[in-house]
């Protein structure tokens, strides 16, 4: 971690490199999806009618990314998992991701059911970030994901459940 600008309490605008290495985790769907090529791409050809739902959650989406990589604090080990809070969001934070892998997997292999495009692709995002501010104490970023959950979980279902 790299610490920058002293913003309050422990907390600092910085260069989280754990952050950046769970942001890019969460980014590999998206960074081999031009190798897989699927033939059907609903979730990238969705059409957002409600562009403040859009809006938002780009804002509060942006908002958890910046935390997740940019706030540091000084009193966190880099990483850690000696105590039951540190073992039960990290272990969170992990079933997140796999869920979400297991998602996508799914989705790529051509079952691109709505219940779990929603579960798996927009709910389980902003939980991964929620479970990993609440494994390393950073309660910016649990604030931030916990909006981004909802708005973000609205809208997958208003596409992908309701706009069948």
């Amino acid at each position: 971690m790299i610490k920058f600008v002293h913003l309050f309490k422990n907390y600092y605008l910085g260069i989280s490199f754990i952050g950046i290495i769970a942001f890019v985790i969460q980014e590999i769907p998206y960074i081999i999806m031009p190798l897989i090529k699927p033939t059907s791409n609903p979730i990238m050809n969705m059409q957002n009618e409600i562009q403040w739902i859009e809006k938002v959650q780009g804002l509060v989406g942006m908002l958890s990314m910046f935390l997740l990589m940019l706030i540091v604090r000084d009193d966190i080990k880099l990483f850690s998992i000696s105590t039951t809070k540190e073992k039960t969001f990290f272990a969170l934070t992990i079933g997140m991701i796999l869920i979400n892998f297991v998602g996508w997997t799914f989705y790529y292999l051509g079952y691109q059911y709505g219940w779990l495009i929603v579960i798996s692709q927009f709910a389980v995002v902003p939980l991964y970030y929620l479970f990993f501010g609440l494994w390393k104490s950073n309660y910016l970023l649990v604030g931030t994901a916990s909006l981004f959950f909802i708005i973000h979980t609205i809208n997958g279902y208003m596409n992908f459940i309701i706009k069948k």
